[in-house]
């Protein structure tokens, strides 16, 4: 349940960042996205009352971020209404502690990498640092691993300048020019050594234009590897 829930509100954020920059080919998208994903989320059969719980509180939330939205409002708000009476009214229950849930098999959910757009799943289990960068040099997507080698959750990413970062000086004198190469269709592929806790270390970067099935660029897919520099252990 939770993580159906967080790929929800992984994909709302990068909507978001759609509506902010007026890309209405990435809004349809992540739209037809995110409804089969609310879908899964009501559709589960809680087997427990916390699952119950996180369900209502799921719907809760989108109620509450989606308050300006009459339509969004009437369509979650009968959704919260059927999850009432799918777990008091059929059952007689009072309150959540006499609910009587039973395990049920849940369907496995199933990543899509649709139009271009690619499949978190996939990319979430990757060994390797991994982002898509927006051709405004903005985060699109980024997995737990290079996540947390930034000191963040995926979804604090979405939409936050890479000069955040890696500094203004890295990104003019170096990563701004493989971006743009990127972006114009090129496959771009650079390392550089960084010294960590007085070892050095060989960064390799490859940008690859991430392109709708229309062929529009929806941004850079960024891949990093790092390896402790073998000359150096060589030499010593």
């Amino acid at each position: 349940m939770n993580a159906l829930i967080e790929l929800f509100w992984f994909k709302y954020s990068q909507l978001q960042y759609a509506v902010r920059t007026a890309d209405e080919h990435l809004i349809g998208l992540l739209d037809r996205e995110l409804d089969p994903i609310l879908k899964s989320v009501y559709d589960e059969k809680a087997v427990s009352v916390e699952d119950a719980r996180l369900q209502f509180q799921f719907l809760i939330d989108i109620l509450r971020v989606e308050a300006d939205d009459i339509s969004c409002v009437l369509r979650h708000s009968q959704l919260l209404q059927s999850l009432i009476n799918r777990y008091f009214a059929a059952t007689g229950a009072v309150n959540a502690a006499e609910l009587r849930l039973e395990r049920a098999p849940v369907a496995p959910h199933k990543g899509r990498a649709d139009e271009g757009l690619l499949n978190e799943a996939i990319l979430d289990s990757f060994p390797d640092r991994i982002a898509v960068i927006t051709p405004d040099y903005r985060y699109l997507y980024t997995n737990p691993l290079n996540a947390n080698h930034l000191e963040s959750r995926p979804m604090d990413l979405i939409g936050r300048h890479i000069v955040e970062f890696i500094g203004i000086q890295r990104f003019e004198l170096r990563v701004k020019n493989y971006l743009d190469r990127c972006f114009s269709g090129e496959v771009v592929d650079y390392t550089f050594a960084k010294t960590v806790d007085a070892r050095t270390v060989v960064v390799r970067c490859r940008l690859t234009p991430c392109m709708s099935s229309n062929g529009k660029l929806i941004g850079a897919i960024l891949v990093i590897q790092e390896h402790a520099d073998r000359r150096r252990a060589i030499a010593a």
